[in-house]
């Protein structure tokens, strides 16, 4: 049975980025899996405003839905030329949805597929927050750039959350095709339960993994700078990280270590919530 990816891509406000497409393709082909592409046709409802305006509202509608359809054309055209290299079997999944109802659509699609890839960034935050709490799935995050998606090296972010257990048991599928495993944990962002991180070490390693043990501290940097700088000194190729460990409201107001991944990523990102 073949793992079914799913890849989202909005056509409005913003288009998906071809890199994200380039992304996918990759990782789809490393592992075995078929990818499935939503693109949808962006329908804008009308509005009558309550005041006079100088806005030509009928102008404005058009304008977006055009620039939804022109942005799924060339993301389509992309797609075909850059899967026809890949050998990667893709199906595209075309959906009318009107606004503000597309990032739920998404949504339930990615409740049939095995994970959701988005590119890491602040216009793409909404979209990685709605399909991690709204999917039951994880999303893999990826930076705006071209990467490889071979991933011998998978560092695990662990500060013993019910998140970061999930994120765990939902990596396993990269997991298995690794040849080695970190675990990362910043000992002064908070207190970490050292009997269980040495049971997760021990687990890992009593199913066969090579695993090394990597405490960090932070200092002055922000826990999610500690971690990906860990783990690019530790050439890992994908970092597992659960999603929300704390409250979505505490790092709505204090900021975390999710938000930040959200919006930034140096490599490859597996979040779980």
């Amino acid at each position: 049975m073949k793992p079914q990816f799913h890849l989202p891509l909005p056509t409005y406000p913003d288009a998906g980025s071809f890199t994200v497409v380039d992304n996918a393709l990759d990782l789809a082909r490393h592992n075995g899996a078929e990818l499935v592409a939503s693109i949808p046709q962006v329908r804008v409802p009308r509005i009558s405003p309550p005041f006079p305006t100088a806005i030509d509202i009928d102008t404005w509608r058009a304008q977006a839905e055009s620039f939804s359809l022109n942005s799924a054309t060339a993301l389509k055209e992309h797609l075909a030329d850059a899967h026809s290299e890949s050998g990667v079997t893709v199906r595209v999944h075309d959906f009318e949805a009107r606004e503000p109802f597309v990032f739920e659509r998404f949504a339930r699609i990615g409740r049939a597929h095995d994970l959701s890839i988005v590119e890491a960034s602040e216009l793409s935050r909404q979209l990685s927050e709605t399909l991690l709490f709204e999917t039951g799935h994880p999303i893999v995050l990826f930076p705006a750039t071209s990467v490889s998606s071979r991933f011998d090296t998978v560092a695990i972010a662990w500060d013993g959350s019910v998140a970061a257990a999930r994120a765990v048991c939902a990596a396993r599928i990269f997991m298995e095709r690794a040849t080695r495993l970190q675990v990362i944990s910043v000992t002064d962002d908070k207190e970490i339960d050292e009997g269980d991180r040495m049971m997760l070490i021990s687990a890992l390693r009593y199913s066969g993994y090579q695993v090394d043990d990597i405490p960090v501290q932070a200092y002055e940097e922000s826990p999610t700078a500690a971690i990906q700088a860990a783990a690019v000194e530790g050439r890992a190729d994908l970092l597992v990280a659960g999603g929300y460990g704390h409250s979505r409201f505490r790092e709505f107001i204090l900021g975390g270590v999710t938000r930040d991944l959200l919006v930034r990523t140096t490599l490859p990102t597996l979040l779980a919530h």
